[in-house]
């Protein structure tokens, strides 16, 4: 959605050659990507938030014209040049920022800077990153949905329950009444195996739900992560996917349920191994998976929070065929899957289990490398 309207006249003041104007430091601390243009739109400010955004050092965007710096996304230098031509602000609602393989939801503001002669001497770039706000709308329509889902899958679930526990202690008795009859005693073994597979999904089925509260505690990231390793770090050594650590020892306890967590490591590492995996074979140049923390650095997150929070952040990056964002956007919606034989449940609850622990869990494609999980907690203590 695009708007103009008439704006107050703010000054651009001459500033040094491969200098920031004077006012740079106040910009610095704005949340908000910031790029100042002069009257040849080549970008004379680049604020610390534009740095991060936009995906370029300052020291290489100065000095850089607008229609190259933003050559992925035509529609900002359009603005400018229509902002120039007129003198009145524009903003557009619904811009998408293309940066590489990345597509970012932004809102784009546009004002025409004055001379001392009220003619029009440059330019100012407004771009706030709506990513963070989209991913925090989805995650509570997505959890209000579950909520609505939940007390009738719950119920469904404990009707399907009782059923399931009766046709299994009938395939059990069968089977000691057939012992001698091998072509019968097989038949018995796939009832109480798929029986068994019900019983399975039942049990997710009620998780999703009505998941238990998590029982929270100063938990160390790093064991949880080596635990689950543990456990899956066989299936994942017969498939040939090696893994790789880029821990940062430095990071506090986190607070967390910690067999709910291992829950939600153990379904994503199990994905990126089945992502890298075809028909059991390991797809070619697919040899690793990289476990990543650190601390959360991404200020779009921060600021929801308050000053004092802070939070870490784990990746997990396979190297599979990647995924589209239609499938980013879907993937932890519960019965959704990419899979011949999945369920489309172990995202899902991981997802719940996140949002119960005011933590995050998004995808991102880096196709045709792969996707990255990211998973926020907050600390145990600030």
């Amino acid at each position: 959605m695009k708007s103009r309207r008439r704006s107050p006249r703010p000054h651009l003041a001459p500033a040094a050659s491969g200098s920031a104007p004077p006012w740079g430091d106040v910009l610095a601390a704005f949340h908000d990507a910031v790029v100042v243009l002069d009257r040849e739109r080549r970008i004379v400010l680049f604020n610390p938030a534009a740095e991060e955004l936009i995906g370029q050092p300052r020291g290489r965007a100065v000095g850089e014209r607008c229609d190259r710096l933003f050559a992925e996304t035509p529609l900002i230098a359009e603005m400018v040049g229509r902002v120039q031509a007129h003198g009145q602000s524009e903003s557009h609602s619904e811009a998408q920022l293309v940066r590489g393989r990345r597509s970012i939801p932004v809102l784009v503001t546009c004002l025409p800077l004055w001379d001392r002669d009220d003619r029009v001497s440059g330019t100012a770039l407004v771009i706030h990153d709506l990513g963070y706000q989209k991913t925090l709308e989805e995650s509570v329509r997505r959890n209000e949905s579950l909520a609505r889902l939940g007390s009738m899958v719950a119920g469904l679930a404990h009707e399907v329950r009782n059923p399931l526990a009766g046709i299994k202690g009938a395939a059990q008795l069968l089977e000691a009444h057939v012992a001698a009859q091998p072509e019968l005693k097989e038949y018995t073994a796939v009832i109480e195996r798929e029986v068994n597979r019900l019983t399975a999904l039942v049990d997710d089925l009620l998780t999703l739900g009505a998941p238990p509260k998590p029982r929270l505690a100063s938990v160390n990231i790093h064991r949880v992560i080596r635990q689950v390793v543990a456990v899956i770090g066989p299936e994942v050594a017969r498939h040939g996917i090696r893994l790789q650590y880029g821990f940062d020892p430095s990071l506090p306890d986190v607070l967390a349920d910690e067999a709910q967590l291992s829950q939600v490591f153990f379904n994503v590492l199990r994905n990126a191994c089945e992502a890298m995996t075809l028909g059991g074979a390991l797809v070619p140049g697919c040899e690793t998976i990289t476990i990543a923390t650190r601390m959360e650095t991404d200020f779009h997150i921060l600021r929801e929070h308050d000053r004092s929070s802070k939070f870490l952040r784990v990746e997990i990056a396979d190297q599979g065929p990647g995924i589209d964002p239609q499938t980013a956007a879907q993937m932890f919606e519960p019965f959704f899957t990419t899979k011949a034989r999945g369920t489309g449940l172990g995202l899902a609850i991981s997802h719940k289990i996140v949002a119960e622990h005011g933590g995050i869990i998004r995808a991102t494609s880096q196709r045709p490398m792969g996707t990255v999980i990211t998973v926020t907690l907050p600390f145990a203590s600030n």
